[in-house]
């Protein structure tokens, strides 16, 4: 899978997530729990690789997006955190190695993995019990490797803006 693919991916999953048939009305955690979250799991993503990479942001660093096309009655008020960084100063012959650690490592986790691309360095998942969206991309030549994380719809505060009616 390209890098497109994957967040092709993404973008099907957050739309399906959000209209799985949730309560809308339901309390969700807050952004600032999102992004703590998002945060958590790519860094204990990272602590496992060897050799140790450095994070270099990706820019736009935060995404805060609102969940695409709600079909659930009233839940466009609910966004999504997503964020990610560049592995760097991994050696170009040692990427295969660090996209294999990531992939056992969030098996290890017990989250899901949706899918792997035939060279092994495009892997996205899910993460368990919580359902953020994870993936690992090669950008440019394959030299660099991008690990981003993605959170489930959640409601800006963690419950739905009171109705004005």
């Amino acid at each position: 899978m390209s890098r497109l693919t994957v967040m092709i991916v993404a973008v099907v999953v957050l739309a399906v997530g959000c209209t799985r048939g949730e309560a809308v009305n339901e309390p969700t955690m807050t952004q600032a729990q999102a992004l703590a979250r998002v945060e958590q799991l790519i860094k204990e993503t990272s602590d496992v690789i060897t050799p140790k990479p450095r994070l270099d942001l990706d820019r736009p660093s935060l995404n805060v997006n609102g969940c695409l096309d709600p079909t659930d009655s009233g839940s466009e008020g609910r966004v999504v955190i997503s964020r990610s960084y560049y592995l760097r100063d991994i050696p170009r012959d040692q990427v295969a190695e660090v996209a294999r650690q990531v992939k056992q490592y969030w098996e290890e986790q017990d989250h899901y993995i949706v899918g792997v691309s035939i060279n092994g360095l495009d892997i996205s998942g899910r993460s368990k019990p919580d359902d953020f969206l994870l993936s690992l991309a090669p950008t440019g030549n394959n030299d660099v490797l991008n690990l981003g994380v993605t959170s489930p719809c959640v409601w800006p505060n963690g419950t739905p803006e009171p109705s004005s009616s």
